[in-house]
């Protein structure tokens, strides 16, 4: 990570339109939901996921998620980052190249894939795994977050856990993990306790983080175990799959860019973030509020006439 974030920052108007923006999306994305795609294509196949579990076991979900992260670390392109760190504007730009690319190559795959029936299924499920890696880390370099501590893994485990639980109540409690850390890696001390956690607690959020995506990924592939024809079906779901994961990771990348230059004060409701929070149960109701929508800063700087005319989240 840039601990030493850039001092410069956009002034005046300029920032108060470039805050209004961020704080727009941010908003944005903890109302929305999973891609349409995703949902209508769970609901159609949700009778065939069943069938098709044994497919793609356990084990094997956490063997790829363990082994996903590093991968995508050797395959990034570093120019990501070739824009200035300081101009959030030009950080979300880079942010959905990132996305574009993830979809289309992601969608590439799955096409290739989905002509083989089930055995495509289970080399494209851990191949779709590593992209998700690769899109989460491609977009925390283009904020300028390009860590590789245990710290960072976890909170990248959490971002594609965001990604794919479903459910209010299940979407809310990720969210609160997301906030929560975000705020501790943004805090200097803060930060340093919660690099005293132990190897256990990775090992923990992939057990968890493996869990959940494995049956969000087989709830929406598992069309794809019809040869030929799930060639296009897993186009499509990879695609918006990868949407998924991008939305998730900018919004959470773009949490800890406007915390860290005390643009944007953490969710005060938000659980007392430790990394021992992700030895806790997937299913287990949280006892702290849910996390309330970000909260705003000075209000010169939310006016909703800064929105961006492009709509570009």
């Amino acid at each position: 990570m840039n601990d030493d974030l850039p001092a410069r920052k956009p002034q005046g108007d300029a920032l108060m339109s470039a805050v209004s923006r961020a704080l727009e999306a941010q908003r944005d994305f903890e109302q929305h939901r999973p891609t349409r795609m995703g949902r209508g294509v769970e609901s159609m196949a949700a009778p065939i996921g069943a069938a098709v579990k044994g497919v793609v076991p356990p084990a094997m979900m956490r063997a790829a998620l363990r082994g996903a992260d590093t991968a995508a670390g050797l395959t990034l392109r570093r120019e990501i980052a070739g824009h200035d760190l300081g101009d959030i504007d030009a950080c979300d730009a880079a942010a959905l190249s990132v996305q574009k690319w993830a979809m289309g190559t992601n969608a590439a795959s799955g096409g290739l894939a989905g002509w083989f029936g089930g055995l495509g299924l289970t080399l494209d499920i851990p191949a779709t795994l590593t992209m998700a890696a690769r899109n989460v880390r491609a977009t925390g370099i283009a904020y300028g977050f390009d860590g590789d501590d245990e710290r960072e893994r976890a909170f990248r485990l959490m971002i594609l856990e965001l990604a794919a639980v479903r459910g209010l109540e299940a979407r809310s409690d990720a969210l609160g993990r997301v906030n929560a850390l975000a705020r501790r890696l943004s805090d200097p001390v803060a930060r340093a306790a919660v690099a005293q956690a132990g190897d256990w607690v990775l090992e923990t959020l992939i057990e968890r983080v493996g869990r959940q995506l494995g049956i969000s990924l087989l709830r929406r592939k598992a069309a794809q175990i019809v040869p030929i024809a799930g060639g296009v079906v897993a186009a499509g779901i990879n695609a918006s799959f990868q949407t998924d994961v991008s939305r998730a990771a900018r919004y959470a990348y773009r949490q800890r860019w406007l915390m860290g230059r005390k643009l944007l004060p953490a969710p005060q409701n938000a659980p007392e973030a430790n990394m021992s929070e992700a030895n806790a149960p997937e299913a287990a109701p949280t006892t702290e509020p849910a996390p309330e929508t970000v909260l705003k800063p000075e209000a010169d700087a939310r006016s909703q006439q800064d929105r961006d005319p492009g709509g570009r989240r």
